[in-house]
């Protein structure tokens, strides 16, 4: 609800720069791939060209057009909100953990060439957001919450398909949708190549744990371990730094 009111008052202010406001959309996951899908329908791209980042989708579309589609997808948000009320402690880490990962994603994505760090920050942003939709249907079957492990085995089990589905169905770039999709597998190469490998490089970083991980605090420092062998220990701990600055902003921006 505060990322809400942050990105209207945001839209609503008519000093804000264009990045200014491209920030604040991109802090919520779906105003962001709904965006995008607006940009790269035909009437706003008659000449094909698609945009993968949250900034040049606003100068495409305008301010507002996003304002319109923000003010439509936060009362909706809004008017839904009271659906994650058996889940809210999962549903917030889960979103803290999605900003850590967006944070190192976008911080990565600047050291590079072949990735644009916006569309690095967004995919980090939605890659789980199959188990966002999840928890929000979780109030139609109370025996999951009955037990926690149980809720995560579902989660887990229906990640992958129902989060495709949702980006597919809010046309999402294809080359989010299959970043998300192949992020559990990496290259093992530094610098990495490709936007999976910077998503499954960035969700072994995060400080801040998926509530439905099933690896242990020793699993997942082996893994991080691994994930970095090759890379100079002084640029992880500069990508480490870039990210809590970035993080520390998208929440004081958060702050009402």
């Amino acid at each position: 609800m505060q990322a809400a009111i942050r990105i209207r008052k945001a839209l609503e202010d008519q000093d804000s720069g264009l990045s200014a406001v491209a920030r604040a959309i991109s802090l919520e996951p779906l105003l962001s791939v709904k965006l995008l899908r607006m940009a790269n329908s035909a009437f706003f791209n008659p000449t094909g060209m698609e945009v993968t980042d949250v900034q040049r989708a606003l100068m495409r579309v305008g301010v507002n057009n996003a304002r319109t589609l923000a003010f439509a997808v936060i009362g909706d948000q809004l008017a839904t909100a009271d659906e994650f009320a058996p889940v809210w402690r999962l549903a917030d880490q889960l979103w803290r953990h999605s900003l850590d990962v967006a944070s190192l994603a976008h911080a990565m994505a600047v050291q590079l060439e072949n990735v644009v760090p916006d569309t690095a920050l967004l995919a980090g942003m939605v890659h789980d957001i199959g188990q966002f939709y999840l928890l929000s249907r979780v109030h139609e079957y109370p025996e999951l919450l009955e037990e926690e492990s149980e809720l995560a085995d579902f989660i887990l089990y229906w990640d992958v398909r129902v989060g495709q589905a949702v980006l597919r169905a809010l046309g999402t770039p294809a080359v989010i949708c299959d970043a998300v999709a192949a992020q559990e597998s990496c290259t093992g190469n530094w610098p990495p190549r490709q936007l999976s490998d910077i998503l499954f490089l960035a969700n072994t970083a995060a400080g801040i744990a998926n509530p439905f991980s099933t690896l242990s605090l020793e699993e997942l420092l082996l893994r991080r371990q691994d994930a970095f062998a090759s890379a100079d220990q002084d640029v992880i701990h500069r990508l480490l730094d870039e990210a809590r600055v970035r993080r520390a902003a998208a929440l004081a921006m958060l702050s009402v």
